[in-house]
């Protein structure tokens, strides 16, 4: 009996290795390319790579008439002409993507000097945390788990990783919003996002008329809901970063983090000095967390007008082509601290 089922054991791990060598040559690459795109580009385009820089849509948004269309890091290699800086993009991307994409760079065959990666604020609040977007973005990864590919085919199958339902994801939103408390160094009568946004949305802008600024106070909100708080060590993105940092350090590998601008100038004149003062005290907690040996913080958050952003009735990381140069002016005089005598003015 025992006989038996030592052969019947080892029958069935024989055809599970020729299932799995099958699946591998014949339908993996078709897979792969079709549910993980972005990393079989990365596999290909970072061999000629000097600089690698990691986005979302805030790098390759443009306006219509905008008399330059060249994205952001287009624009930052035109001060490093001798340098090859290579974009990765893919909308709604956050940390939780980006350090994904790291464990796909080939350091031994690479001659990679840096890596660019977007850190957008907005990334850190429950709306794109809890985002209905999330779910196709983590299916992308599934495939790639240390494990035979075969069984991530099943587990993809399966629906085996964070495939929560648009429902699910909004419960958990406004949950955050309704219990999470705001911590102000200050006495503000507003005690959570929700009740902010409540306060905002009933009476919270008035026309010179008295009657309500209904279109006004929509935008406030979306402003409250987006920037409305407190960024601390528990927070999932901020736990991402840490372990891009720890990557950085482990490989000796400059990593530079690029804080998107953020329409303060908005935020402002629509919901007040609160808002701002979060989201000010955000960035101060981003840029001394990561002000290390191998990671840097490159600050952009209030060097955009509010007008040159792309979206003037929404929260976005869109901008017009004066917003992405700015930007872009910033981030390549960062870079000088490694690759000072590779850069020239470019604008």
């Amino acid at each position: 009996m025992i006989k038996y089922i030592g052969i019947r054991a080892i029958g069935l791990v024989l055809i599970f290795l020729a299932s799995n060598s099958i699946y591998t040559l014949i339908f993996f690459e078709k897979d792969l390319k079709e549910k993980s795109d972005k990393v079989v580009e990365l596999r290909e385009s970072q061999k000629a790579a000097d600089l690698l820089y990691f986005a979302e849509s805030s790098n390759v948004n443009y306006r219509e008439d905008d008399s330059a269309k060249n994205s952001l890091s287009e624009f930052t290699n035109m001060f490093y002409p001798e340098l090859k800086v290579v974009a990765v993009n893919n909308v709604a991307s956050h940390s939780g993507i980006f350090k994904k994409w790291l464990k796909e760079i080939d350091l031994e065959n690479s001659k990679l000097k840096a890596i660019v990666i977007t850190m957008n604020l907005r990334s850190f609040d429950a709306a794109w945390r809890h985002s209905k977007l999330e779910t196709p973005l983590q299916e992308g990864y599934v495939l790639l788990q240390p494990y035979p590919n075969l069984v991530n085919r099943f587990l993809l199958s399966l629906q085996a990783f964070d495939s929560k339902s648009e429902k699910e994801r909004e419960e958990d939103m406004i949950k955050e919003w309704r219990t999470i408390e705001l911590k102000f160094p200050f006495t503000f009568k507003y005690k959570t996002v929700a009740d902010w946004d409540w306060g905002m949305a009933n009476g919270g802008q008035l026309k010179a008329d008295g009657s309500w600024d209904v279109k006004k106070a929509e935008l406030a909100c979306h402003y409250i809901k987006a920037y409305a708080f407190n960024l601390e060590e528990e927070n999932v993105r901020t736990q991402d970063f840490d372990e891009i940092a720890a990557w950085a350090e482990k490989n000796k590998l400059p990593v530079y983090f690029n804080l998107l601008a953020e329409n303060v100038q908005y935020a402002d004149s629509l919901v007040g000095k609160e808002l701002v003062f979060l989201m000010k005290q955000n960035r101060d907690f981003l840029v001394k967390r990561y002000t290390t040996n191998y990671t840097k913080v490159i600050d952009n958050l209030e060097l955009v007008p509010g007008k040159e952003f792309t979206d003037q009735e929404w929260t976005t990381e869109h901008y017009g082509y004066k917003g992405r140069m700015i930007i872009a002016k910033n981030l390549a005089e960062s870079l000088k601290d490694r690759f000072e005598s590779k850069y020239q003015k470019a604008y």
